[in-house]
């Protein structure tokens, strides 16, 4: 492919050279940068990739995108752009031949609830017999086929590239979790959405964003940009009851459709009856009404299914066949899984990594329990410290007791994180030994939390879900929560 072809939708551009090179890829590593490729240097969290253009030269690369004109290789064409961002997603987009465009996207953006909306899409459109591509949280899947990824959204050369092969493979639709990083680090600027789904917003990744206001302005992207392209006919999908959702609808230039308990909306949620199994509630919608039984349990996975139905609406989906596709789904890898070995108490294993999300989830397990509610849950080093000490109190509040162990600490001291959430825990009245103990291996947490349980209890092992290895300052260590707990589970039958 031509440079001046893949450039040509970018703008402000300077260009210094031959713009009619052949070029075989774009990178934004040098590293990986291969002969005719097309490097862009963008800002990273460390160092800035334009140190890297003369490395990227030397590996092949025959242009090289800019945001200042540096001394390079005469011999190498150089892009200079206003975002080098920007730059590589629309530049990523134009290579892959923009397969957004040729793709029903259906965006999903929220603190909490993407990856399970995303899961009841995908079965939803499954149902009416799509084929379906899902980018999220727990990886990729093309057709049913897992496909694994670094990242919830990749980045926007590997997010164009895993499109161009989804539409290779005969999908149709296109289910992405879509996060505020990837919003603000304009990995999906590429792409062009028919569906956008707002979950909620609470306290998280204030680490990156600062504040619940910045924050809140990088989810809005997503709405902004929705209907500005080649997609004309496009819809929001927005929960109404969470603070921010009103304020999401103005930003909307398009078909809005929207959900809640509280506030009135188009599909309502009522009558909610929940056993640690099942939950069953009725939908009132437009002119019918309906009962669905599911799985997923707890009034927020009441919203996810709204959401769901509704993203099913828009793509002109039965509301009964949507129902069956809901009613059929057992569970989600990470969300609410119950581990079963033939134990007397219920084991869950569940993501809850936010104040809010914590919250909800012990809120929900309470009335369902008649004994203990034994937790165990840690947060991760190197991110939003602020929410340690909150999750602390939430802990000692609404269970009985509390394992505070580790999460991922990257290169942070685990028991400096886990003294962080413990100043939560004591200043909420939080006495150790008497309603939390401090482990930092999980491993050992979890096996204590199973061993204290009796028939009447509940133990919830909260923060890392599907995932299976812990970052102890860059070095992997296997730990799948669900595995951990089955062991032990096995061992003490």
């Amino acid at each position: 492919m031509k440079l001046k072809d893949i450039i040509s939708g970018l703008k402000d551009e300077k260009v210094i050279g031959d713009i009619n090179k052949d070029i075989s890829q774009v990178s934004y590593d040098s590293r990986t940068s291969g002969k005719g490729s097309l490097f862009v240097a963008v800002h990273g969290f460390k160092t800035d990739g334009a140190m890297y253009a003369d490395q990227a030269i030397e590996n092949g690369s025959v242009a090289v995108v800019l945001e200042k004109d540096t001394l390079l290789d005469p011999n190498a064409t150089k892009v200079i752009v206003p975002n080098a961002r920007i730059a590589l997603a629309e530049i990523s987009s134009a290579f892959f031949g923009y397969p957004a465009r040729r793709l029903k996207m259906i965006g999903i953006t929220g603190t909490n609830g993407k990856t399970t909306v995303a899961y009841l899409v995908e079965a939803i459109l499954e149902k009416a017999g799509h084929k379906v591509g899902v980018i999220g949280t727990i990886g990729a899947r093309i057709n049913g086929v897992s496909v694994p990824t670094k990242l919830t959204t990749p980045e926007s050369t590997e997010l164009q590239g895993l499109l161009s092969e989804m539409l290779k493979q005969g999908v149709t639709h296109v289910v992405m979790e879509v996060s505020s990083h990837s919003l603000e680090l304009y990995r999906t600027y590429g792409c062009e959405f028919d569906i956008a789904v707002y979950t909620n917003l609470t306290h998280d990744h204030l680490d990156f964003h600062g504040n619940m206001q910045d924050y809140f302005k990088a989810k809005l992207k997503l709405f902004e940009k929705l209907g500005k392209g080649h997609k004309k006919d496009v819809t929001a999908v927005i929960n109404v009851d969470d603070p921010y959702g009103k304020k999401v609808m103005t930003y909307v230039d398009g078909n809005i459709l929207t959900y809640g308990m509280i506030n009135n909306a188009n599909l309502d949620a009522s009558d909610i009856e929940t056993s640690i199994d099942k939950m069953s509630f009725t939908i009132a919608t437009f002119d019918t009404k309906f009962k669905i039984t599911t799985s997923l349990i707890g009034a927020y996975n009441a919203y996810n299914i709204m959401a769901a139905l509704l993203c099913g609406k828009a793509c002109g989906i039965p509301f009964e066949k949507a129902k069956e596709a809901i009613e059929k789904l057992d569970n989600i890898p990470g969300r609410f899984e119950r581990v079963k070995a033939g134990q007397k108490f219920p084991v869950i294993v569940d993501f809850a990594h936010s104040p809010d999300s914590l919250t909800k989830l012990l809120e929900t397990v309470r009335p369902l329990t008649k004994g203990k509610v034994i937790l165990v849950f840690g947060c991760p080093g190197e991110r939003d410290r602020a929410k340690r000490p909150l999750m602390g109190d939430i802990a000692v509040k609404l269970a009985d007791f509390t394992f505070i162990t580790t999460d991922d600490p990257h290169g942070e001291d685990p028991e400096a994180i886990i003294a962080e959430i413990e100043a939560g825990v004591i200043k909420a009245g939080g006495e150790i030994g008497e309603n939390y103990k401090k482990k930092e291996y999980r491993k050992t947490a979890i096996k204590e939390a199973i061993k204290m349980a009796s028939e009447k209890d509940i133990v919830i092992i909260a923060g890392r879900g599907h995932e299976k290895f812990q970052d102890y300052n860059g070095k992997k260590v296997l730990i799948d929560d669900r595995e951990a707990a089955r062991d032990v589970l096995m061992k003490n039958l």
